[in-house]
């Protein structure tokens, strides 16, 4: 059965009207366009997201391992990957098919204005500076991931991880990505929470078309130390004292191989290593750096094992191609 959100709303300063940061919104969902049929489809409470903002028809093999990993370990959750393209999908494209047949994934064609209204985004999306941005796609999707979660609650993830276990127990939580400043590769948040309201009037306020990082991480980070009273963000791992309602993951739990390194992930194995990573909740393969690199099948790489383990059917069908 359908329902709404039903949310309250304060005036801001400057007279934009936005949902309270203090309500939790109630079950319920915003309806959106569900791909590849025409019906509507609802957000459920505490979903998990993932955004492909690149106008690609067809989802990669890498994305297809992430969002096929995070549904295999929470299947009790609804993962949603929302596309901005305005192109149908390629569902001749065999991993696109393959997620198009999970029962607990959904691929939805999203329109970005109604997205982000009744959000501080929203005049900032009606300006329409981000359109001639030379990084359009990038920072799209940084807007994206902090609106959206924001707005909706729940779990976003990049679409270069790999999902190791279960993250359903995370509350407010995000990552660290060299163990100083705060990554945004995970967002598992409740609706409204206030650490990333501020982040994203900011960004609607002081958006630089021309910079490439600082709308997204910056001032995500900008915004962690001032509201956690904290000069960097390895003084507020999960497990010390917590004033600030963020918890903030260890950098190994989720960035075992740092970005210098990436090439770790591809490395061919003598003997394939099937523990690397079981310590991690997540891992991070870089894909900014990585994407000209190849995992070539049957070299016992960390990045095949950990596909033969966490999303076993996209393995099959990368052995098809040979590389992923």
């Amino acid at each position: 059965m359908n329902s709404t959100i039903i949310v309250p709303t304060y005036r801001s300063e400057n007279e934009h009207t936005y949902p309270a940061a203090s309500h939790l919104r109630t079950r319920g969902a915003h309806r959106w366009e569900e791909f590849p049929s025409d019906s509507i489809e609802c957000i459920e409470e505490n979903p998990i997201f993932f955004l492909e903002t690149s106008d690609s028809p067809r989802i990669k093999a890498r994305a297809s391992c992430a969002i096929d990993s995070a549904a295999q370990h929470h299947p009790d959750r609804q993962v949603r990957v929302l596309f901005t393209s305005p192109t149908a999908l390629d569902l001749t494209d065999p991993f696109t098919k393959y997620l198009t047949q999970l029962d607990n994934v959904r691929l939805l064609r999203i329109n970005m204005s109604v997205v982000v209204e009744g959000t501080p985004l929203s005049h900032w999306y009606k300006k329409g500076i981000w359109k001639s941005s030379p990084y359009r796609i990038t920072h799209v999707s940084d807007a994206l991931r902090l609106g959206v979660i924001w707005k909706y609650g729940g779990l976003y993830l990049d679409t270069d991880v790999v999902v190791m276990r279960s993250l359903s127990h995370f509350r407010n939580t995000t990552t660290t990505d060299n163990g100083k400043n705060l990554g945004s590769v995970l967002l598992a948040f409740e609706p409204y929470h206030p650490l990333l309201q501020a982040t994203i009037i900011d960004f609607a306020a002081s958006y630089t078309p021309s910079d490439f990082a600082r709308n997204g991480p910056v001032l995500l980070n900008k915004h962690f130390k001032e509201r956690c009273h904290v000069e960097s963000v390895d003084e507020l791992y999960i497990g010390g004292e917590n004033t600030c309602d963020v918890e903030v993951l260890p950098y190994k739990s989720t960035y075992p191989i740092g970005y210098s390194e990436w090439q770790e992930y591809f490395r061919p194995q003598i003997t394939p290593n099937e523990t690397a990573f079981d310590s991690c909740y997540i891992i991070h393969v870089w894909n900014f750096l990585s994407s000209g690199g190849k995992l070539v099948v049957g070299q016992n790489s960390l990045y095949e094992v950990a596909m033969k383990r966490h999303c076993p059917k996209v393995y099959e069908l990368v052995k098809k191609v040979g590389y992923a």
